[in-house]
């Protein structure tokens, strides 16, 4: 159905009255004329000049036509297909490609309703029904939820009322996809693909390790293996660049199928190595494409200048400097005030500041810490220095609120009451490295420290924080954090707001050695140590950073970079040069960076073949260097889609059934049109189109008015009229 409308900026009352005053003033003009014309050639330029004078009064009431059209829009479906690598892998159900070919043709293609076909895998693709059978299953990774925010922009232009997904459920990229579903309102009808039960096979799991090491200081490895169907011992092979660094034997049994290796690595050359851990191929095991893992480590060498001011002379400070001077190539510099606003030794001096690579406070500051030194230390904190705060009885926190800016938390209220509390280590924290142990269950290890002291003082953890421990009193839980840390902007601290840490290791460690146990692990160094390479780490490369967005990069994806620079004080530089250069088999690839703002820039290259590429980075200001990165990144080497063989029923009979639609077998998914054309939703929407043509400014109606204008003028020309 379709309507018109014409409106006006004026009175169409005073418009008739002009276009009437406009035809009787030209029959005015031509009454008459000299010399006399015939009455025909007169009554047409009666008409030319009422026309053009009509279309200029029409034109000033800026008129603007409306045209409202009205059409049913037919319900639409489209049609998802997982076109991932895990498609390919055959069950004891079958082929799973064939299987979804077979379900389309039990379907006829849903010829009875109109669709859209996509395949989904690390992207969504638009398919047309004749490049449905040439799918080629080459996914290296599965993101269930781009596919349906995909989907969901679809619905903003067409009547798409159902979404018919084919998979195995198996998502190894992107969000939870139960919450894109329920944000999209549409019922999903999902047939699932592939065997539910376990098949036959051992796979390694993602190697669990530090981004970054040290050169001669040791790095644990967690490798898990799952194993299905084995009754046997294999060996774990780890490998460093490809050279074999150690192997362990682990037993496989029926009765469990999660193992864990533990090994430690020490790295002894400085770049990027890749760790590659292995299980040789088994007999009658499903695949081996997921009997390997790897993970890249950025090895540094260690140098690390660390200077401690403490507020007096305290256990903790002598117990965590002997810690820290054990370390191979460490230098520490200790600062300890005396009751005035002297140190003991020698004084602070800007040069020694200016030279570390972390400052830690132990007990500091006090009451009497001198505005010059305070002012000292905050400059290096501004240049982007990592801190370490350990709290202390006589810790002066409205001194400390001067560095307030760069510490993980806020100071609320404090008083000098000292009262006794244990630590009580977050779950979600024993992934920080902060509470890495070799060899050792780091949950149970962790919770049975000795209690430390603190005082009446309670603070708020800042937003971006992270608490690590909370405090317990006896066996209360206390809401109040006791171990915080903070990243923001590359900048890094880390606060202990106890004190006592000494007693970790002589009630601890020391207590159990007393008691004749060997094994104990020494939970004050592991922490110290731990914490010291957290805040340090990469510290000499935060002014530039440039790295891949992904480590793995499937075959045929565009190879992208992200860099960010920065200045001294880590504000960002948005006019720096920067480039990064990838060594290939066809030689050096480049690529020129484009700033995105705040210091931010991006760079993307055309994708590689499978294999390890190495890259290098530079940026510079003005022409000038300014500073450099370098890393490792891999092409089509990704196991993740042969992680999990089953199909993934439980997911999949979820989005089906949060959406209001259905989950089908294979022998079930005939019954899929049927379903859909039933659905409440699924019915004709009436679409409503308005558009508004804005008449006035429209160069015909102009241009009409003009001719009539000129046309006049010549025949009053040619008849000779004065």
């Amino acid at each position: 159905m379709n309507s018109y409308a014409l409106g006006l900026a004026g009175s169409w009352l005073v418009l008739s009255l002009l276009l009437v005053a406009a035809f009787a003033g030209a029959l005015y003009y031509y009454r008459q004329t000299n010399p006399p014309i015939m009455t025909g050639r007169r009554n047409i330029l009666i008409a030319l000049r009422t026309i053009a004078l009509w279309l200029l009064l029409f034109a000033l009431f800026e008129p603007v036509l409306t045209l409202v059209r009205s059409s049913n829009d037919n319900p639409k479906a489209i049609v998802l297909l997982d076109d991932s690598r895990s498609m390919i892998i055959p069950d004891k159900t079958g082929d799973r490609r064939e299987q979804m070919r077979s379900v389309l043709s039990a379907n006829d293609y849903f010829n009875g309703i109109e669709k859209h076909f996509a395949s989904f895998a690390e992207k969504t693709f638009l398919q047309k029904r004749e490049e449905i059978d040439s799918l080629k299953f080459g996914g290296e990774l599965t993101d269930i939820s781009k596919a349906l925010r995909w989907s969901s922009d679809r619905t903003r232009e067409e009547n798409v009322q159902a979404i018919v997904m084919m998979s195995d459920g198996n998502f190894t990229a992107g969000n939870n996809p139960l919450y894109d579903a329920e944000r999209l309102a549409l019922p999903l009808y999902i047939v699932g693909i592939g065997d539910t039960s376990e098949p036959r096979d051992m796979a390694i799991q993602p190697i669990i390790m530090n981004e970054y090491g040290y050169i001669g200081k040791s790095v644990p490895v967690s490798i898990t293996v799952k194993s299905v169907g084995y009754n046997k011992s294999a060996d774990i092979v780890l490998s460093d660049n490809g050279k074999e660094i150690a192997r362990q034997n682990i037993q496989f049994t029926n009765a469990q199928q999660n193992y864990s290796a533990q090994f430690t690595y020490t790295p002894t050359e400085k770049g990027t190595h890749k760790l590659t851990a292995f299980i040789a191929e088994q007999e009658g095991e499903m695949t081996a494409k997921n009997n390997s893992a790897h993970e890249f480590i950025n090895v540094e060498e260690f140098k690390r200048k660390t200077v401690i001011f403490a507020g007096a002379p305290n256990p903790d400070l002598s117990f965590i400097r002997r810690i820290l001077e054990k370390e191979e190539g460490a230098e520490i510099v200790t600062y300890i005030q005396k009751q005035g606003a002297e140190f003991y030794d020698k004084q602070p001096d800007a040069a020694t500041l200016a030279n570390a690579q972390a400052i830690v406070f132990i007990g500091f500051p006090i009451q009497s810490t001198s505005v010059q030194t305070l002012n000292a230390i905050e400059k290096e904190l501004e240049r982007g220095k990592p801190l370490l705060f350990i709290a202390g009885l006589n810790t002066d926190y409205s001194r400390l609120k001067q560095f307030d800016k760069y510490l993980p938390f806020t100071t609320l209220s404090s008083k000098p009451q000292e009262f006794s509390v244990t630590a009580d280590i977050k779950t979600s924290a024993m992934a920080s490295s902060i509470f890495q142990l070799q060899g050792s269950e780091n949950t149970d290890v962790w919770n049975r420290l000795p209690p430390l002291f603190r005082t009446e003082t309670f603070v708020k953890a800042k937003p971006e924080a992270n608490v690590l421990a909370g405090a317990k009193m006896n066996s209360t839980v206390l809401n109040e954090p006791l171990i915080i840390s903070r990243t923001l902007q590359n900048s890094k601290s880390l606060a202990i707001l106890g004190y006592g840490l000494y007693r970790w290791k002589l009630l601890g460690q020391a207590a159990d050695i007393s008691k004749g146990k060997t094994d104990v692990p020494d939970l004050l160094e592991a922490f110290v140590n731990n914490s010291m390479q957290w805040l340090t780490i990469d510290n000499d490369k935060k002014r530039v950073s440039i790295k891949p967005v992904k480590r793995r990069y499937a075959v045929g994806e565009r190879i992208e970079f992200t860099a960010q620079v920065y200045d001294p004080a880590l504000s960002p530089l948005d006019n720096a040069h920067v480039e990064v250069s990838v060594q290939t088999t066809k030689g050096i690839k480049k690529a020129i960076f484009q700033s995105l703002g705040s210091g931010r820039y991006a760079a993307s290259m055309e994708a590689f073949k499978a294999g390890d590429y190495s890259y290098k980075g530079s940026a510079a200001i003005n022409n000038e260097p300014y500073g450099t990165d370098e890393g490792r990144f891999s092409v089509g080497d990704n196991p993740a889609e042969f992680q999990t063989l089953t199909m993934n029923k439980r997911l999949l009979t979820e989005l089906a059934e949060r959406t209001g639609g259905k989950f089908y077998t294979v022998e079930q998914a005939k019954n899929i049109e049927d379903d859909i054309k039933k659905h409440s939703r699924f019915m004709p929407n009436t679409v409503t189109k308005t558009d508004e043509i804005t008449l006035w400014n429209a160069l015909w109606l102009l241009g009409i008015s003009l001719f009539c204008f000129s046309l006049e003028w010549l025949i009053r020309t040619r008849s000779r009229l004065v």
